[in-house]
């Protein structure tokens, strides 16, 4: 006669290690409007993937803050040269434009996120290397009209320095971008985009897939502690 697989206390182990993964997957899973990232049971979180072997990014996290989304952008293709462009920009510097919290008061460069373009491999697009950044500026401008006042966007306007829109961008929040050597500001022959956080709580924008393939969108979370 062959052996049970588990003995009874194998299987109550199992169980109970089956409702602690269902209750968790509940619990913390992201909402469609907060993203709640409590701490209140990171501890027990911590026991429970050191003792089973897993891991997971928020068994790591101390914050106490929830995450409220105030706003998304348009969704911006990955497809083609500009859309190349627009990886090469996503992953520069370890992926800074990916994640970013603005504090209040505190003013954000898209280029120095970027950092100097010659530390970017880009494609020319329509005679202009790195075509595509553009764009992606503006997807930031996007996901945080709705919090903020436009004194807070200071950017060289893409319709009047180019004389062309964007796709999918109102006139008024079309970005101009040039880079020329990763420096924060508009002046000496840069275009840059900066933002500055007028409120009183932070502000964070992250960079997660559209909705269909081949795509991104920007969202804009607001901290609320």
């Amino acid at each position: 006669m062959l052996r049970p697989f588990l003995s009874p206390y194998g299987a109550v182990v199992v169980l109970v290690i089956s409702a602690v993964i269902l209750y968790l997957d509940y619990r913390y899973a992201p909402h469609s409007v907060i993203f709640d990232r409590s701490s209140r049971h990171n501890d027990m979180l911590s026991f429970f993937w050191s003792t089973t072997g897993m891991t997971a990014a928020f068994a790591q996290s101390s914050s106490s803050a929830h995450f409220e989304l105030v706003g998304e952008s348009a969704p911006l293709s990955l497809t083609g040269d500009a859309g190349y462009n627009v990886l090469a920009a996503l992953n520069a510097r370890h992926g800074a434009l990916r994640s970013i919290t603005i504090l209040p008061e505190e003013t954000w460069s898209f280029n120095a996120s970027i950092g100097h373009p010659s530390h970017v491999d880009v494609r020319v697009v329509a005679g202009v290397p790195g075509g595509g950044w553009c764009d992606l500026a503006s997807r930031y401008v996007q996901a945080l009209r709705p919090v903020l006042p436009p004194e807070a966007f200071a950017f060289p306007n893409h319709v009047r320095t180019a004389g062309i829109g964007l796709l999918n961008v109102a006139n008024e929040d079309a970005v101009a971008i040039w880079n020329i050597d990763g420096q924060p500001g508009s002046f000496g022959g840069r275009q840059d985009l900066q933002i500055t956080n007028t409120t009183n709580t932070a502000l964070h924008l992250e960079v997660v897939e559209g909705p269909l393939p081949d795509q991104i969108v920007v969202r804009a979370l607001r901290v609320v502690q």
